[in-house]
């Protein structure tokens, strides 16, 4: 069965995480990155896999709009179905568009409040209660301590697992402690799992980086840049 195959999939199995990792109520996780690298592209991959174990999706956008958003969903789907039935592909696509909602910001206009409230008005008027919430668009230049730490609660207190995309700068350490450090200040314990995405020759590569006192020894991933489909894995 086509949905079965597709679970198989998840690019976060890939990496060994486990579900109680993936789906713990309150766990964040960040996808990190320069601009343009493909981090979007990576979040939405996570989001179709759980869309794929009928858990709701909530994708909230700084600064991209609903029909950019909606065509990244659309044109990894086709890419992860392009060899199956057409048909089935299809009947597939549409029950997933039930599981998702996306939800736009301006980045001069977003912070986490606007974006609690709006989240309550969605839940309180049953228009749709996430389960997965991506972040997409946070910008690492200074510490959000404070506001992480909010989010985390509710977060927890709401059954979510959220999912972060950072951008980070030049001049900033690919450190992953730092790099967490520099998001949410001296606290090390807000995020759960952190992936980085480097160009590595002609493909992306996808690392999981060890939080404090973790040790990983699993191959990294490599993307494929023309469809940011994992290709394979390979051992560094």
């Amino acid at each position: 069965m086509l949905k079965k195959e597709l679970i198989l999939r998840d690019p976060l199995s890939y990496l060994g995480y486990e579900t109680d990792e993936t789906e713990k109520k309150g766990n964040f996780g960040a996808v990190t990155s320069r601009a343009g690298v493909g981090k979007t592209a990576f979040l939405v991959q996570i989001a179709i896999s759980s869309q794929l174990k009928d858990k709701n999706v909530l994708h909230v956008s700084i600064q991209d709009p609903v029909d950019k958003i909606n065509l990244w969903y659309k044109e990894l789907f086709l890419n992860l179905t392009q060899s199956h039935d057409e048909k089935e592909s299809g009947q597939l696509w549409e029950s997933l568009l039930a599981k998702r909602f996306i939800m736009t910001f301006e980045t001069e206009s977003f912070d986490f409040t606007k974006l609690i409230t709006r989240i309550d008005e969605l839940r309180t008027q049953k228009i749709f209660v996430p389960q997965l919430i991506i972040i997409d668009g946070l910008s690492l230049e200074i510490s959000m301590q404070s506001e992480l730490d909010r989010l985390k609660t509710y977060a927890v207190e709401n059954n979510f697992t959220i999912w972060f995309s950072v951008r980070t700068h030049r001049h900033q350490s690919d450190d992953p402690v730092t790099m967490l450090q520099q998001l949410a200040g001296d606290t090390n314990d807000l995020f759960n799992m952190i992936i980085q995405l480097l160009p590595h020759k002609d493909k992306i590569q996808v690392k999981r980086l060890p939080l404090t006192g973790e040790i990983n020894d699993r191959a990294s991933l490599l993307i494929d840049p023309s469809t940011m489909m994992i290709k394979k894995s390979t051992k560094e």
